[in-house]
Parts: C-alpha cells; sequence; structure tokens
C-alpha cells in the first residue's frame, strides 16, 4: 500500500514537472487538478488551502472557468469551507445544474441533514449515469439509514464501473464496505495488522486522523500503552492544524475530548463549533455526547433526540442514546434503545473506530 502511494505521488510530480510554465487554459486546469490530487492524497489541510487560493487566480485568466469552479467546490468540501462550496457551484450556471453540480448539492444537503432532498438529487443523477460517484453517495446515505445491504449491493455496482487502472478509487470503494461491515458488527480482528499498515502510510504523511485511528485499532487490539501514544500524537495534529486556521478536524476534536480524555468541558466547546458549520445526525449526537460527558443530560437529552428524529440507523447512536436516557433517569427508553444498538450491532459497547 505504502509502495503504490510513493508510486502515485511520483506520477503525480512528474505531470506537474510537465505541466510547468504551460500557460494554455487545459493545462492550467489539468496543473490545479493534479495539485489537488496530490493534497487531497496526502491529507494536506495547507496545500488545498493554497489551491483554492491559485484556483481564485487562475479564473480571471480563463474565458470558461466552469471546471475551476467544480475543483473549487471540491477542494473547499474537503476543507469543510461548506458556505464556499454553495459560493463555488453558483458562480456558473451550467456547473450549478451539471451533473457534477448536483451531486455536490446533494452532498451539501446530506452535510446540512436534508437526507430526503440528498437521496431525490442522487438518484436524479442516476437517472443520467450510472456513475461510481454517484452510486457510492448513494450508498453511503442508505447505509446511514439502515439499508446495509442495499448498501453494499450499490458499492459493489460502483465497483462495477471502474475500469482496472482505477485502483485508488476500487481501494476506497473496499474501505466504505469494510467500514459497513464494521458498523453491523461483521469485523474480522486483525486490529494489530490494520494499524501497522496505517503506520506505514502515516511515516510518509501527516494525518492526524489515521495517528487516532491507529490508537483505536491498538486499543482494540488490547495494547493500551500505544494506543495513547498514537491518540497523544492525534490530538497534537489537531491542534496545530486549528491554530493554522482551519476547522477540518473539529468534529475529530469532539470525539477526542469526549472518548480519549473524557473532558465534557472541551468536548462541548469544538461540538458547538462544529454544529455551526453543518447541523446533521452526527453534529447532533456528537454535541450530545459531549453534554453528557460534561454531566448536562437534560441538555444531552435534547440534542440526542434530534440526531434520532433524523431516521438514520446506527448502533453507536443508540447505544450512545441510552447511556444518555440512563444518566437522565429514563430507564425504560434507555433499555429499549440498547436492545435496538445490540440488535444492529451485537458488538457495539465494545469498540469505537472514529471514520
Amino acid at each position: 500500500m505504502v509502495a503504490g502511494y510513493a508510486a502515485e505521488m511520483r506520477r503525480i510530480d512528474d505531470d506537474l514537472a510537465a505541466l510547468a510554465g504551460a500557460g494554455d487554459p487545459e493545462a492550467i486546469t489539468r496543473r490545479l487538478y493534479r495539485l489537488y490530487q496530490k493534497a487531497s492524497i496526502a491529507g494536506d489541510l495547507a496545500g488545498l488551502a493554497e489551491i483554492i487560493a491559485a484556483i481564485d487566480n487562475s479564473i480571471t485568466a480563463l474565458a470558461n472557468p466552469g471546471d475551476l469552479y467544480v475543483l473549487k467546490a471540491h477542494t473547499a468540501f474537503k476543507l469543510h469551507r461548506l458556505a464556499d462550496v454553495a459560493s463555488a457551484l453558483r458562480a456558473v450556471p451550467s456547473v450549478y445544474n451539471s451533473d457534477e453540480g448536483r451531486l455536490i448539492r446533494a452532498d451539501l444537503d446530506f452535510q446540512h441533514g436534508y437526507y430526503q432532498t440528498a437521496e431525490i438529487g442522487y438518484l436524479d443523477v442516476l437517472q443520467c449515469e450510472r456513475s461510481w460517484g454517484a452510486l457510492a453517495r448513494l450508498a453511503h446515505l442508505r447505509g446511514k439509514m439502515g439499508d446495509a445491504s442495499g448498501a453494499d449491493r450499490l458499492y459493489e455496482e460502483a465497483q462495477d464501473q471502474l475500469t482496472a487502472k482505477e485502483m485508488r478509487p476500487y481501494a476506497w470503494l473496499e474501505v466504505q464496505r469494510g467500514l459497513l461491515d464494521f458498523a453491523h458488527g461483521r469485523s474480522e480482528g486483525g486490529y494489530e495488522e490494520a494499524a501497522g499498515t496505517l503506520e506505514r502510510i502515516v511515516s510518509t504523511i501527516d494525518r492526524p486522523d489515521l495517528d487516532q485511528a491507529i490508537g483505536e485499532l491498538y486499543e482494540l487490539a488490547g495494547q493500551s500503552r500505544p494506543a495513547l501514544h498514537w491518540k497523544e500524537r492525534a490530538l497534537s495534529g489537531y491542534s496545530r492544524s486549528v491554530q493554522r486556521g482551519e476547522v477540518h478536524f473539529y468534529h475529530h476534536l469532539v470525539d477526542y475530548y469526549t472518548d480519549v480524555e473524557e473532558d465534557g468541558a472541551e468536548a462541548v466547546k469544538w461540538a458547538y463549533k462544529d454544529l455551526q458549520l453543518r447541523g446533521n445526525f452526527a453534529t447532533q449526537a456528537a454535541l450530545a455526547w459531549a453534554l453528557y460527558r460534561a454531566g448536562q443530560f437534560s441538555d444531552a437529552v435534547d440534542w440526542i433526540d434530534r440526531a434520532l428524529a433524523s431516521g438514520v440507523v446506527d448502533a453507536r447512536l443508540c447505544f450512545r442514546a441510552s447511556e444518555i436516557y440512563r444518566a437522565a433517569g429514563k430507564a425504560i427508553e434507555a433499555r429499549n434503545l440498547r436492545a435496538r444498538a445490540t440488535a444492529l450491532n451485537p458488538a457495539v459497547a465494545g469498540f469505537h473506530v472514529h471514520h
């Protein structure tokens, strides 16, 4: 996997070298796309921010900058700058109404908690073309709404749309299918091996979210000392990101302070910041869990109720709701939610990996 990453980065660097100094519109656009791919693969948030600035500088030089507005929308999405995503799409009507534009608009609907509208958007695009990207988006939504088998079929169909050369999208779809299995308790173990693979990856890139995943995998493997090391390393990375003015890791900070340090007040602070960016079941549930950690049980019930009302079917959501209800003195509701969580994933109480 690491060798594949290095080979892909070399190909991107070779393309960038060949495009250096080229001033025609196609070359400008291609260079920016390759820079975006490089920063995305590396998880380089500062690099993505620089790409947005470069796109803005290049847009004025092109007579038809529609592709650059699409790229700007994708880049802003990576940075969780959702208002900038919407602005980029609205800049050019043809971009706004294109299949890619409609998919991104549906993604925004999902992030803001408009799940039915998002599904309609995905289905509308799929009527025109059953692209792997649209299929994967619909699969993710269907999985969240409890249709695990339907989601897996959609992921499989998405893989069938790919060519033999598109190994990175194929691998990404395999990961999504694995996460779907994980969420329903269909896990094969191998936590140490998975942690070792991720360690080799982060030896070449700065990805605090992967650092946290390594820590959680070691915790699942029963190795508390390396687990703590990697989680503390993740916190340092999140803190550096925030100091740079980035918002990408707010939800990871909530997760860290609720489940690693169990600092309720700090968790609540970051949860409110994340909720201001996007109000969906995940940010609502994260705030509820942070409030629970802070001992504010009544407020926690209010926010977990909003997350449950979304229609999302998720074992971890139900499990945490049961804990919140129990702390608030609602024993019957707590037992019912615990039973529902266990039915969805018998192992839900035993582990968690943030993704």
